[in-house]
């Protein structure tokens, strides 16, 4: 077997997954209703499996300490909804200030780019005001410009409300394209492998998330 260290992600030995996620790969795997925040929580460093390894980016996430899981978490893009995030404060200092702090780039160029892919997904600039008063459908875009924002190696995806809107499909897709042009890799978690957002996705690995792990799965039509 491969060593773990080369891979984006990897699942070894884990009782419901064993699983490589490689460089410019994408994975897409339907749930099926089982436990997707316990999966979530694995492939993201905030649980330990009961036995096996999870590995990210090169290194085991039970080999790393509290810091060490944080540093390795900000090269990780997320897209899981916006419900937790906070309502008094404006949607776009939420999307801005991750990379403003825990980067090195200028506050002009993380604008720009932030700008640019608010554009790409329907926006015409990146919403102002808290979460509360933004319309549902703009806090979902606004929610894949902070997951692609700033060049994450990995992206990881469980939005169900995003699963629905056919309208972001090209758009996620592209930048999708981004993140395997640049080596990273994406995982979709899905309620339905036929959701009209991920129609353009070309995924190197189709799976289904059951009560057995993951196992492979087709796509239909």
């Amino acid at each position: 077997m491969a060593d773990p260290q080369a891979f984006v992600l990897s699942l070894r030995g884990v009782s419901r997954a064993d699983f490589d996620l490689g460089h410019r790969e994408v994975a897409l795997v339907e749930t099926e209703d089982e436990d997707v925040e316990g999966f979530i929580d694995l492939c993201l460093g905030l649980s330990d499996p009961a036995q096996g390894e999870a590995w990210c980016l090169g290194a085991s996430w039970q080999a790393q300490g509290y810091r060490e899981r944080l540093a390795r978490r900000r090269r990780i893009g997320t897209l899981m909804g916006t419900q937790v995030w906070p309502a008094h404060v404006p949607v776009a200092q939420l999307v801005l200030v991750p990379q403003l702090y825990h980067s090195d780039l200028a506050e002009d160029d993380v604008v720009a780019e932030a700008t640019a892919l608010a554009r790409r997904f329907g926006l015409a600039g990146l919403p102002t005001p808290t979460r509360e008063t933004v319309h549902p459908g703009d806090l979902v875009r606004t929610a894949c410009v902070r997951a692609f924002l700033g060049a994450p190696e990995l992206v990881l995806i469980a939005d169900p409300t995003l699963e629905g809107m056919a309208e972001l499909g090209l758009p996620l897709a592209q930048a999708i394209g981004a993140v395997r042009d640049r080596g990273g890799a994406v995982l979709w978690l899905l309620g339905s492998l036929a959701a009209p957002a991920a129609r353009f996705v070309a995924a190197d690995h189709i799976l289904r998330l059951t009560e057995r792990g993951l196992v492979r799965a087709g796509r239909g039509p």
